[in-house]
């Protein structure tokens, strides 16, 4: 793919969390993304990362679905991107793991050829935080803010998904993530630290056990609570699933009684860049938004 401007383009790989009630977030990445000169193109022959879940039966079958996702992107001539810190987590690791085993390469190579496809290994992974942090810039992001976000109060949550492959891609320290915060303070928040900040939320324990996933839920919204914050954002979609919708549920769970808007980090960085709540379609979520913004 041949792209003579000065956007930076992407593979997009949506992942399910962007289909079906969340697809009003594709939407919104468009939009935020045109701000800051990134363009995405659908990737037309992805499919799901399996989540972890069908490694668990088949390690072979994992490695060949996602070395055909990440070939895609290779034969678009275009960096993979994916807003999903699950899939981010279950891909970065498969291309560890590919590049670490040549004959795994090859044999998931051999069951590639068979769909006239070729996984080549050299397929740049990255994820919202480090697109807008390393590749978009700091400087840049602080070029298109308009609306500055002064005076917010605002907890920051990576979640864990993110944070692992962060360290597998060489992009920062999963022990101590910097880059959401670097791009926080670009937006103009205050930034609040609080104790439950590197805490799981449960997301992935729903299916398991529904009851313990509410209460890891409701204790990271409660660490949060307890420093007066006025908002927590997240950059993954999945964490704001469970910390927005099924925040009553997880607080009635912990015995704890408040409503905290979540915010999922592109939402944010839309209204620092001068767009309105409902370009941001904020009255979608479960928890309403009344904050100054």
């Amino acid at each position: 793919m041949n792209n003579n401007d000065d956007k930076l383009h992407y593979a997009f790989y949506s992942g399910c969390c962007f289909q079906g009630a969340d697809a009003r977030f594709f939407e919104i990445l468009q939009q935020v993304f045109d701000k800051v000169d990134v363009e995405l193109h659908l990737m037309p022959e992805a499919v799901c990362c399996g989540a972890g879940v069908i490694e668990e039966r088949s390690e072979l079958t994992s490695l060949a679905i996602n070395a055909r996702n990440m070939a895609g992107a290779e034969k678009m001539g275009l960096p993979f991107y994916t807003p999903c810190s699950t899939c981010f987590n279950v891909i970065s690791n498969c291309q560890k793991r590919l590049q670490e085993d040549p004959k795994l390469f090859d044999q998931v190579n051999e069951i590639l050829a068979e769909d006239g496809v070729e996984y080549k290994g050299d397929c740049k992974l990255t994820h919202t935080l480090w697109m807008l942090a390393q590749d978009v810039g700091l400087t840049k992001l602080s070029e298109r803010i308009t609306n500055p976000l002064n005076g917010l109060r605002v907890g920051s949550y990576y979640g864990c998904h993110t944070r692992n492959p962060g360290d597998i891609q060489n992009y920062e320290s999963s022990d101590n993530p910097t880059s959401l915060e670097d791009i926080l303070e670009v937006l103009g928040v205050e930034i609040v630290d609080y104790d439950t900040r590197d805490d799981c939320c449960g997301y992935h324990l729903t299916w398991p056990n529904k009851d313990l996933s509410l209460k890891m839920t409701g204790s990271v919204l409660g660490g949060a609570q307890k420093q007066n914050v006025d908002l927590m954002v997240t950059s993954c979609p999945l964490c704001f699933k469970n910390l927005d919708g099924v925040q009553s549920k997880a607080l009635a769970a912990t015995g704890q009684n408040f409503q905290l808007p979540v915010l999922f980090l592109p939402e944010l960085v839309g209204l620092a860049c001068g767009m309105s709540p409902q370009d941001m379609k904020l009255d979608w979520h479960a928890v309403p938004v009344n904050v100054r913004l």
